[in-house]
């Protein structure tokens, strides 16, 4: 698999939790449906979200991150985080069994 996983932490700031994930709502199902996204899911830790990312290739991951609506999520989240997020764009290093060592 030639893919890209693509990790993301947002730390809400205090009191807008309930907002970052409104705009998440908004944006998710749109984003899933771009070209080449495999994965596009959002996990809760106890002070921040993770998204996980698949794409089926780097450059269309980097296609998503010019589009309009990618802009437009980033501008309403921003406002709502405690740090600016984290992006990881990642490879996967397949060790042991192939079927459990990439995403």
């Amino acid at each position: 698999m030639n893919g890209l996983v693509v990790v993301v932490s947002l730390s809400p700031a205090n009191g807008h939790r309930e907002k970052l994930l409104a705009v998440c709502r908004k944006y998710w199902p749109g984003v899933q449906e771009e070209p080449g996204c495999e994965l596009f899911a959002l996990h809760e830790g106890p002070e921040s979200f993770m998204v996980i990312e698949r794409w089926s290739s780097r450059l269309l991951w980097e296609q998503h991150l010019a589009t309009a609506d990618n802009a437009a999520l980033n501008a309403e989240l921003a406002p709502l985080l405690a740090e600016p997020a984290n992006v990881w764009p990642l490879t996967a290093v397949p060790i042991g069994d192939k079927s459990k060592a990439i995403l």
